[in-house]
């Protein structure tokens, strides 16, 4: 199914019919279908999940320009409004991890609780570790190189470089299908929003119940302490045997320790 905010149509789509809202915004390269290995484990009659694919990315439209955290934000705020979700529980991954802390840092009271996965407050953040900077760099140069004819190819060879455990084959054939939908400009301005965005001073004003997961061989984010520790109360998860992936490649983990967390913070059922 689709929806239009601010003018932009987003591919989404909806599991389970629990009282419990959760919104999933995917990360860098990516669709909504990273999501799916996670699913089998979010007990359907509990939670309502919301997949979506942001603008520019898997079947969502991908206007010329608009591709800032701000606009991601924008977008999601404008969502949670369409749909009539507030509060809800925002879980982002890595680059929709970064624009769940830039939502859940400005309008608060739309946010009942947090969850985000192997992201940081972007690469321009001083508390950034130098090796995070540099592997932006790196992509960034990498992509300036790259003839036309082989992005595609090289986009796909980026994403499996960050796991720890080869993911099935049936999602490499869907992350390949997300790679062929990404146009240059969404991928050029993408990369330089990447480089650029620094939310840092924005961490210390989230104040829902959030929770930080983490792959234990994430060779991407390595900064030490964390910057997410400026998130007051954050609780802090390490996932064993997963990458810059946990939701795929341990989905049974990433469930038990989502639904823990979950359900030490209650939110109570709403009619529909």
């Amino acid at each position: 199914m689709f929806i239009t905010v601010g003018g932009v149509q987003l591919a989404m789509e909806v599991v389970g019919d629990g009282p419990r809202n959760l919104l999933f915004l995917h990360g860098w390269l990516m669709s909504k279908e990273s999501w799916k290995p996670l699913l089998p484990f979010i007990p359907p009659r509990q939670y309502r999940s919301y997949l979506v694919d942001m603008r520019g990315f898997g079947e969502s439209a991908k206007p010329p320009s608009g591709y800032a955290i701000e606009d991601y934000a924008r977008d999601t705020i404008r969502l949670i409004r369409a749909l009539n979700l507030a509060p809800v529980t925002l879980v982002g991954h890595s680059f929709g991890g970064a624009g769940s802390l830039f939502v859940a840092a400005k309008v608060g009271h739309y946010i009942d609780t947090l969850i985000v996965m192997d992201t940081f407050p972007g690469g321009a953040a001083p508390s950034v570790a130098r090796s995070t900077r540099r592997h932006l760099e790196r992509v960034r140069e990498l992509m300036d190189r790259t003839p036309a004819v082989r992005r595609e190819e090289v986009l796909n060879r980026i994403w499996l470089q960050a796991f720890y455990q080869k993911p099935a084959a049936a999602l490499i054939m869907e992350q390949q299908r997300a790679s062929k939908n990404i146009l240059p400009h969404v991928l050029d301005q993408t990369i330089h929003t990447n480089l650029t965005t620094n939310i840092e001073k924005l961490l210390p004003r989230i104040h829902c119940p959030t929770l930080v997961i983490q792959g234990d061989h994430d060779r991407m984010l390595h900064s030490d302490p964390d910057p997410l520790r400026m998130i007051p109360g954050a609780e802090f998860v390490t996932i064993p045997g997963a990458g810059h992936y946990p939701m795929i490649e341990q989905p049974q983990l990433v469930a038990h320790f989502m639904e823990d967390f979950l359900e030490r913070h209650p939110f109570p059922a709403r009619a529909r």
